[in-house]
Order: structure tokens, then sequence, then C-alpha cells
């Protein structure tokens, strides 16, 4: 279990180098777990891409027995268009909004809200903890388990703490899913097990368990797939396909594949035609079948441009050369 968090302890940060008024052993706490973000976020890039830091989901047998809910509380901390980086509040449409409350060993837990999207779900949660001194330095991670209409998903996923405060740690995930199932109603099931502290010297023991009925109805009828089918070899000989991209109120997502993949792994960014680059959040590469998942594209966004990047041991290399629109409005 303490597998998954060893990969990030690892750093090694000097406080000293902040100079100027001196910080409080609590504010280079706060500063440290700062820069550890974005480390965790750098070194996970290779596989996936997120804005907040990388987690890894573990799979257990939880009991369930000692779980009972609570009255609705409201809704604590950020929303998931934070975590999608939406440009704007429009996504409520495409919502599960519960607002549920759950408490086991003295801990509440709420779960706020849901989207279903496509190929992953998106959920945003909050721990209602007492966290004091030394706690704060830290960041905090759950271990998740999604089960739709009674069957595991084991796809993986990535998220983490979005804000951590005494009361509270306001926590988002997304969950790979697979393709979307287009039924009106899925029957969804959440498992949050434990709250443990990064640097594995503390642990929240308990198990809360959410089950609620969720629609991707009306983001599917507003989701669009662009057939692509460009293909183009790279300069160590890999052959790549870019299959297609779908469009969704929530993401955009890009699909491709890679012929006798090698050891240097192939992603893309995406420009618009205004040349503002998109955020990438979520994608798995490496293999014959990949993906890249980004912000979802403005609806004025005419043309987008699509630079493929080759990750090697010794660097990024652009291959711009093989760089290529696609027209997102035929």
């Amino acid at each position: 279990m303490n597998q998954g968090f060893d990969q990030f302890n690892d750093e090694t940060i000097d406080l000293a180098e902040f100079e100027g008024e001196t910080l409080t052993d609590l504010e280079k706490g706060r500063i440290k777990k700062r820069i550890q973000k974005k480390i965790r976020t750098r070194k996970m890039r290779r596989k996936v891409a997120i804005p907040a830091v990388a987690a890894v989901v573990f799979i257990s047998a939880l009991a369930m027995n000692s779980n009972f809910a609570l009255a609705d509380l409201p809704i604590i901390g950020a929303k998931l268009e934070k975590f999608v980086l939406a440009q704007q509040e429009g996504l409520t449409d495409y919502k599960t909004i519960l607002g549920k409350t759950v408490e086991d060993q003295g801990m509440k837990v709420t779960l706020n809200e849901v989207i279903l999207d496509e190929g992953q779900l998106l959920i945003g949660s909050t721990f209602h903890t007492n966290l004091e001194g030394s706690d704060l330095a830290y960041n905090w991670y759950t271990n998740i388990e999604v089960y739709l209409d009674g069957k595991e998903i084991a796809l993986g996923g990535g998220g983490g703490p979005e804000e951590i405060t005494n009361s509270h740690v306001q926590y988002f995930w997304t969950q790979e899913i697979g393709p979307l199932l287009t039924k009106k109603d899925q029957r969804v099931k959440i498992v949050f097990k434990d709250l443990k502290r990064s640097d594995d010297q503390k642990e929240l023991e308990g198990t809360w368990s959410f089950e609620f009925m969720a629609s991707a109805e009306n983001l599917m009828a507003h989701t669009k797939t662009i057939p692509i089918h460009h293909q183009f070899v790279t300069a160590d000989g890999q052959k790549v396909e870019v299959d297609e991209l779908i469009l969704t109120p929530v993401s955009t997502k890009l699909s491709y594949i890679v012929n006798d993949p090698t050891e240097d792994e192939i992603y893309f960014k995406i420009e618009d035609d205004k040349g503002k680059e998109l955020q990438a959040f979520f994608g798995s590469i490496g293999t014959k079948e990949n993906y890249n998942r980004f912000i979802a594209i403005a609806d004025d966004v005419q043309k987008i441009k699509l630079t493929p990047f080759i990750n090697m041991e010794k660097g990024e290399m652009v291959m711009e050369d093989k760089s290529f629109e696609v027209d997102l409005k035929k």
C-alpha cells in the first residue's frame, strides 16, 4: 500500500533558498508543499499530465457495514469546473450534484458532485478533518474505488488534494472508465478508503461509500467526434496514426495509434486558432493505443494545430515538421 506514495518521497527541498523575511516553520511547510506539487506533476508527466498532483488508485476489499448516511451538507470548496480548468461556469447541466455525507471512524466525507464525461468520471469531494500543526505542511491522499452498474472499474486515474485547511481537505479525482455507455442512467458506487499523509507517517482510517444514479445523456448529446486519420513517421521509425478527436463540454480527447512503439513516448500539444495552448490534464501514452486528454475547446475556435512531441531519455523533442491542422467546423 505504501508503494504508490514512495515515488514521491525522494525529492529534497532546501528551504534556505527562500531569502527575505523570516518564515515560520508552518510557512516553510506550506512553501514546501507547493513545490512538491509542482515536482510531482513534472515527474508523472511521462504517463499522466494533470494540473494537480498525481496519485494512484489502490484496490482493496472494503467492509461497508460501518458507514451510515448523515444529513446533506452544502458543497464546500472549489467546484469541478476548477479541476478541469473550465473556461466558464457552464458544466451544471452535465453534473450530478449530490452533497451527500457519510461518517466513519469519527470523520465525515461529503461527495459533492460528479460528472460522467467521455471515458472518465470526475469526482469532487470534501474530507471534514481536524488537522493541526505540521499536518498542514503535507499533502493528503485517499484510495478510491469506482463501480459502474455493479462492475468495478480499475483503469487508473489521477488527481489529489486541491485545498487543505485545518477543517477540510478538498479532493478532486478523475477515474478512467473506458467507453461511456449511452444508456440514460447508470448506477455509480464510489468508495473512499482512509486519508493518508504524504510522508506515510499518519493515516486517518475509515471507509466512506456512496451509491447513486448518474446520467451522461445530456453530455453525449453535446459531444462531437471528428475523424482525423492523419499518419506520419517519427525520426526513430515509429508509425503514428492520429485517429480521432472527441469534443465534449468538459474535455478534449485525442486518440492515436503508434505501431511498433519504442521507449520514446509520443504525445501532442494542441493550439487553437488564436495561438493559445490547451492545458493537458490526463493521458495514456507509451503503448500502441494512446490518448491525450485536454481541457474543453472554446465554442468559437474554428481550427486547431496539433504538434507531436517525443519524450526521450535526453529530453523532449518537438516534431514541428509533423504539425498539422484540424478543421473543427466541418
